[in-house]
């Protein structure tokens, strides 16, 4: 069984009900895969939520037709011991081969959408506003400054997956031959959050 590795994240206040995470990098991996993960535990809800209007999640980092950068999110109950399995897990989203993709809950399904450069710096933005009685309204996706839709994901009515109140950890998982020097970075503030990996 592969170790997983837990990273403690400093929780800075930025002003009422904000807060800012970071994130290690991954250690170099140990695996024949070259595979990495590491699980964080998410601030508290009730901290994250407070006047929350917008969730945004940046993914930066170098990019090639064979690596992989992804950040699951979900609850860590299963047992409850710092690290997110399958089961726990409410989506995946990331970089797959030359592809953005989402796995929704159940990880049985797969959408995808085929980026136009496949090597080189790449960042995916995701982004859902919250309305002031806490409806989400559905997850706006951009590669760098294009709009996207992943086909065939139905966002109508809103996934309970994507709910940003019900995750308490997330993982990061990096595979492939070269680095992916991603850095992961999560901003929870009134106006919105934000998880940035470079």
């Amino acid at each position: 069984m592969r170790n997983l590795y837990l990273f403690v994240l400093p929780l800075s206040a930025l002003s009422a009900a904000a807060v800012t995470l970071d994130v290690a990098r991954l250690p170099a991996p140990s695996f024949a895969d070259r595979e990495a993960s590491g699980d964080a535990v998410l601030p508290d809800a009730t901290n994250r939520m407070d006047n929350l209007r917008t969730f945004r999640l940046e993914m930066t980092f170098e990019a090639t037709p064979s690596n992989n950068v992804q950040v699951a999110f979900g609850r860590d109950n299963r047992p409850a011991d710092g690290a997110l399995a399958a089961e726990e897990t409410d989506f995946i989203i990331g970089w797959e081969c030359g592809e953005w993709v989402i796995r929704p809950q159940g990880l049985r399904e797969r959408y995808a959408f085929p980026a136009a450069v496949t090597n080189g710096a790449h960042t995916l933005t995701a982004a859902t506003r919250v309305s002031a009685t806490g409806v989400c309204q559905p997850p706006t996706f951009k590669d760098g400054n294009v709009a996207f839709a992943f086909p065939g994901l139905a966002l109508s009515p809103f996934p309970g997956w994507l709910k940003p109140d019900l995750w308490t950890h997330l993982r990061v998982t990096v595979r492939g031959v070269s680095a992916a020097n991603e850095n992961v970075s999560a901003k929870f503030l009134p106006d919105g959050a934000r998880i940035i990996i470079r």
